[in-house]
């Protein structure tokens, strides 16, 4: 008898054990909505997150939306649609500067990742003066870092050249083939066509020595003071993917080839090591921002004398950096 309630014991503990770690693994994960722009290297931190499955380790299940332009993310963003996005460039900050409570809690990529290409007649950036520069839409980071390397080379994009609109990486690639633009920032894997054109490569823009805002997380205060933890979740997996995707070669390959919709190995390659392999800041802290201020003062009088810190909230990406979490994070690559 004495045998057989010890069995009994056994069996219940052993159920009551088993139902525990069911229960554990059923929590229900907290529902997101969340986005950014188009898949491109400088976007891939967040579908990184994706694929290595860091949102779900971090309690949370993020449906991903993938939004053309910075200002059609920011919209959703102060809609309460998508309360945390991936941006960068002038557009977060321009919407603080406009009023809304709109915050950079992260900086993913602080390097420009456009590279200047041009027409093969063209040797030098200032033999770009009374000539044609294309960017993908004004106002956007290919807009921003374009007028950055004209000014560097002593033109004025207001005089010296005639600034228009190209559309997408694929359509400027071929309005400089058809000689309808001299030159134009693109990024990979454009270059890549770039080149298989025989476009000259004129200015690596990544080698810039100036911090800026590219690509991040922005959110509201509004949102981040009442769902702090959500957003912590959310820039653990963040920062997990970005990391991932560095240090596994073929877990970034793939994922890109899955969001690009492309096989093309040598695009793939190419995106690697010029985006990817390098190009992701860990740890993440707001960055750049002075510089976008000063690029926008003579749109919004507010930018000139403002403070950069006004504009950014580096708490959470301290804290995570403080406990070891990111370290921890480095040192797995996984």
């Amino acid at each position: 008898m004495i045998i057989y309630r010890l069995i009994m014991c056994t069996v219940i503990l052993s159920a009551i054990s088993g139902s525990s770690g069911l229960l554990a693994q059923e929590k229900k994960l907290e529902n997101l909505r969340s986005g950014g722009g188009s898949a491109s290297a400088a976007q891939m931190s967040i579908w990184f997150a994706k694929e290595g499955n860091y949102y779900e380790k971090n309690g949370l299940n993020v449906e991903l939306i993938s939004i053309p332009g910075s200002s059609l993310a920011l919209q959703a963003m102060l809609s309460g649609e998508l309360p945390i996005i991936q941006a960068g460039g002038a557009g977060p900050i321009q919407a603080a500067l406009s009023g809304t409570d709109t915050v950079v809690v992260a900086t993913i990529a602080k390097k420009f990742n456009w590279w200047i290409f041009s027409q093969p007649n063209i040797s030098r950036m200032e033999d770009l003066r009374g000539k044609v520069f294309g960017t993908t839409r004004f106002g956007t980071q290919s807009d921003l870092a374009s007028r950055i390397a004209l000014r560097l080379h002593g033109l004025d994009p207001e005089r010296d050249v005639t600034m228009v609109q190209t559309g997408g990486p694929a359509e400027t690639v071929t309005a400089m083939m058809t000689g309808k633009v001299h030159a134009a920032a693109i990024s990979p894997p454009a270059t890549l066509q770039a080149k298989r054109v025989k476009l000259k490569d004129l200015m690596d823009l990544s080698k810039l020595d100036v911090e800026y805002h590219v690509n991040g997380l922005v959110t509201t205060r509004r949102y981040l003071k009442s769902n702090e933890d959500v957003v912590r979740r959310f820039l653990r997996a963040y920062i997990e993917g970005a990391v991932r995707g560095q240090k596994d070669k073929a877990f970034a390959m793939k994922t890109m080839g899955k969001y690009f919709r492309s096989d093309d190995r040598e695009v793939l390659e190419e995106t690697y090591e010029m985006s990817i392999e390098n190009g992701f800041s860990v740890p993440p802290y707001p960055a750049g921002i002075a510089s976008l201020l000063q690029e926008l003062e003579k749109q919004f009088p507010k930018a000139r004398g403002a403070k950069p810190e006004d504009f950014a909230d580096s708490r959470l990406v301290r804290e995570l950096d403080q406990s070891g979490f990111i370290k921890s994070v480095l040192a797995s690559g996984k």
